[in-house]
């Protein structure tokens, strides 16, 4: 098939040269950072959009489902796992789990895609590199401050460098504060959701499923670079994704595999679209043990999420009301 007398072949051929020098271009390394310095300004973002002031914030955590179609048992051998290990049962999808970390602009500051669509995104999360340097202390203390932490959903275990939302506590009169908690949290958390939203705004191609002539590590390779060019267009001041051209949306409701929507929240933000978010939220795949024996061997430790739930609840801050009102004076 020709298109401006050029080969679909031959566009495919320089499309991979294009991704592989974008992938081994230094500038363009997306890897958590080590030094103090870079974890302040990451943090010092976050504090600056946080209402009561949280100051450790200093990336927020999740993952987002990059689609496939269902992988040849030929091409699951080749990574090793059998193919219903790419299957998403709960978005009745084949894909691979990508986790990221995004500072408080929607730079995707880590990206590990290590495991399937089925995978819990706690475990995803532990199969990256990120999880071995934060096990070995990556994250800093800020000057008499508490250390630096990611903010995470409930998909991932509350510990010493990820503070997390308490749970089943929206309505109950009885736990009011860890639901204001709770409110804050995501406040900051959501900004890696919006990332997410601006990611499949600005290259289409992630609201699709991936052509099955794709290998996976083309995939991964591909959606590394794609956001590689998603922070260099934020570092140069391009915060305002355009809309999608007309053919190129016109292809996405013709494409025979469907297409995924772009979402908003309620402040007309763009975040991950609903069909690729939340599928790695369970934690199917962990013993129930390991589960209770981690939260056993926390219980003896003060969390950062203890010490920002007092500073919430000790500054009488509340989830707002209908009013505006967020603190009782």
């Amino acid at each position: 098939m020709c298109c401006f007398r050029i080969s679909y072949s031959e566009v495919l051929c320089s499309v991979w040269i294009v991704v592989d020098a974008i992938n081994a271009c230094p500038r363009f390394r997306i890897m958590y950072p080590n030094s103090l310095e870079e974890q302040q300004k990451i943090a010092a973002g976050f504090h600056a959009s946080s209402t009561p002031g949280i100051r450790n914030c200093a990336g927020a955590i999740d993952g987002i489902l990059i689609w496939i179609l269902k992988p040849s048992l030929a091409e699951a051998k080749k990574v090793g796992v059998d193919q219903k290990k790419f299957f998403c049962g709960r978005k009745h999808k084949f894909g691979l789990n990508c986790q990221a970390v995004s500072d408080v602009r929607g730079r995707i500051i880590d990206i590990s895609i290590k495991c399937g669509g089925s995978s819990a995104d706690c475990l995803a999360f532990e199969a990256s590199t990120l999880f071995r340097r934060l096990e070995e202390g990556l994250m800093h203390c800020d000057e008499g401050n508490e250390r630096f932490v990611l903010f995470g959903d409930n998909a991932y275990l509350n510990c010493p460098y990820m503070a997390t939302p308490f749970t089943n506590v929206s309505g109950d009169p009885n736990r009011v504060q860890e639901d204001s908690y709770n409110f804050y949290h995501s406040q900051l958390r959501i900004r890696v959701e919006c990332a997410f939203g601006m990611l499949v705004q600005r290259w289409g191609i992630l609201r699709m499923a991936m052509p099955r002539k794709f290998t996976v590590r083309k995939i991964i390779s591909l959606v590394n670079s794609l956001a590689k060019l998603h922070n260099f267009c934020i570092d140069e001041a391009d915060s305002i994704v355009p809309t999608i051209h007309d053919r190129d949306h016109f292809y996405m409701m013709t494409h025979e595999h469907g297409y995924v929507g772009i979402n908003n929240n309620t402040s007309g933000e763009i975040t991950t679209p609903p069909d690729l978010a939340h599928g790695g939220e369970h934690f199917e795949g962990i013993h129930r043990n390991t589960i209770r024996e981690h939260n056993n061997r926390m219980d003896n430790m003060c969390l950062p999420r203890t010490i920002l739930y007092n500073m919430i609840a000790g500054g009488h801050w509340k989830r707002p009301t209908r009013r505006g009102s967020t603190r009782n004076r």
